[in-house]
């Protein structure tokens, strides 16, 4: 009987060689830069950084405030395919400002995984907490199998550096190209509600919704507080070829008068269709919680402008009322004006069948 007993030297060996095993240092993660890959949602390539939302020209001719505004990634994601089990994403901002009182530092600095699932929809796989300026990592799981992956990046702060990260032996490439007639983009220009405040994390604001709702690609310009359409912005917006533009700026424009109003809306429609005759312009009307507040004088006047434009011969142009943007319960917002997740979420829902509407009577190619 005292043969069958392991001696007591063996057992401890086995012992030590399992907790070896059990306490094995993970696989090395080889990293790549993010612009290795395709980075949907720069309206241009020429940026002073690397993720610019405005090309490096427009220096000098926008106002200072939405030049700075330009430095957030709000809308930019990167595109890859990966076989890998897990991957990783490391990202630097550009901003010590994390967070704000009305919005969680997960929308404002962090960033979002998702992967496109088998039947062709975008699921949501996990959201990047930013702990610090420099530092920031995030890891999830992934099928294993050949996958398309889209990361949304920070809406209200810039970010110097994204890298993804998997093992040596997962592949990790550039995506296929979007279908021909979905690889035109939407511009989406407009206010803080456009930028994404104020969303829990990025790939909760209703400019990303609609991108994966329409599969398309977005072109996020969104300036908190300085969605004026300012001449030098609708001439940036006019050097663009998007399938639909979309302008959504009564909440910043609303105190101006109505012979500037009318100027600045009139020119940014003159500017658009010097270059582009026949892309829709879709105009968006102002949100309200309260049902009886709609439409507001400024969303009337907006009308009327549309209206008297749509009556000179001017096409494509059409708006989408206010009222229909937030609900009726009051509770899509934060602070009765920027929309919480449910709010954008209601927004998204308002505007995609419109948009959809409009993509089918878009000229041929959009």
């Amino acid at each position: 009987m005292y043969r069958e007993l392991i001696p007591l030297a063996l057992l401890a060996a086995l012992f030590s060689l399992a907790a070896v095993k059990c306490s094995a240092a993970p696989a090395e993660l080889i990293w790549h830069e993010a612009t290795e890959f395709e980075i949907e949602g720069q309206g241009w390539t020429a940026t002073e950084a690397p993720y610019d939302r405005l090309p490096a020209h427009a220096k000098g001719s926008v106002p200072e405030g939405v030049w700075g505004l330009g430095k957030h990634s709000a809308g930019l994601c990167v595109r890859f395919r990966t076989d890998a089990r897990a991957v990783s994403v490391r990202w630097e901002l550009t901003s010590e400002n994390l967070a704000m009182p009305h919005m969680p530092a997960t929308g404002v600095s962090g960033v979002d995984l998702y992967l496109r699932a088998p039947n062709g929809t975008w699921q949501f796989v996990q959201n990047g907490r930013p702990a610090a300026r420099t530092g920031n990592v995030m890891s999830a799981n992934l099928p294993g199998s050949p996958t398309e992956c889209l990361v949304y990046l920070p809406l209200y702060n810039g970010v110097k550096r994204v890298e993804i990260g998997a093992t040596a032996d997962a592949k990790l490439e550039k995506p296929s190209p979007r279908p021909p007639m979905k690889r035109r983009p939407i511009v989406y220009y407009g206010t803080s509600i456009a930028q994404g405040g104020c969303a829990s994390r990025p790939g909760n604001a209703h400019v990303a919704m609609l991108g994966r709702m329409l599969d398309r690609p977005m072109i996020n310009l969104g300036f908190s507080g300085s969605g004026r359409m300012e001449p030098a912005v609708s001439q940036l917006l006019a050097e663009l070829d998007p399938a639909v533009y979309v302008i959504d700026c009564l909440w910043n424009i609303g105190g101006m008068p109505e012979a500037e109003f009318t100027s600045r809306l009139t020119t940014l429609v003159e500017t658009i269709r010097k270059t582009r005759p026949l892309t829709p312009i879709l105009f968006v009307g102002q949100s309200q919680i309260h049902p009886g507040s709609a439409p507001s004088h400024i969303e009337m006047l907006q009308e009327r402008v549309i209206k008297g434009l749509r009556d000179a011969g001017t096409p494509g142009l059409s708006f989408c009322p206010g009222k229909i943007l937030l609900g009726t319960d009051g509770d899509g917002t934060v602070d009765g004006v920027h929309p919480n997740d449910l709010g954008f979420r209601r927004h998204a829902d308002a505007l995609a069948p419109i948009l959809t509407n409009l993509l089918r009577k878009a000229p041929a190619g959009t």
